[in-house]
């Protein structure tokens, strides 16, 4: 994600909301990589380092994948590889 004037808050740094939107969508992506319907069940975001320019990265990683459960951690980093976010969500497999 490029950041963007519309992603800052009030104090110039990118909004909490922005950051976990783009982890989320990383989750979801993963969530969804096994041809089976998933949806979010849990989601939490830990904010690591304030960030005002640049291009932040997702990268998901699958935890856990169990018949209806699976876990994954999501890292936020920006271009320079600096840990910006931690996002941890779990997923409910509704099948197809």
């Amino acid at each position: 994600m490029e950041i963007k004037p519309f992603h800052l808050n009030g104090v110039g740094l990118v909004h909490g909301g922005a950051l976990f939107t783009l982890a989320d969508f990383a989750f979801a992506a993963a969530a969804n990589s096994h041809e089976e319907v998933a949806v979010a069940i849990n989601a939490s975001i830990s904010y690591l380092k304030g960030v005002k320019a640049g291009t932040l990265y997702a990268e998901a990683e699958e935890i856990s994948n169990n018949r209806k459960i699976s876990i994954y951690s999501i890292k936020v980093t920006n271009e320079a590889g600096q840990l910006i976010a931690m996002f941890q969500g779990l997923a409910y497999k509704r099948g197809n």
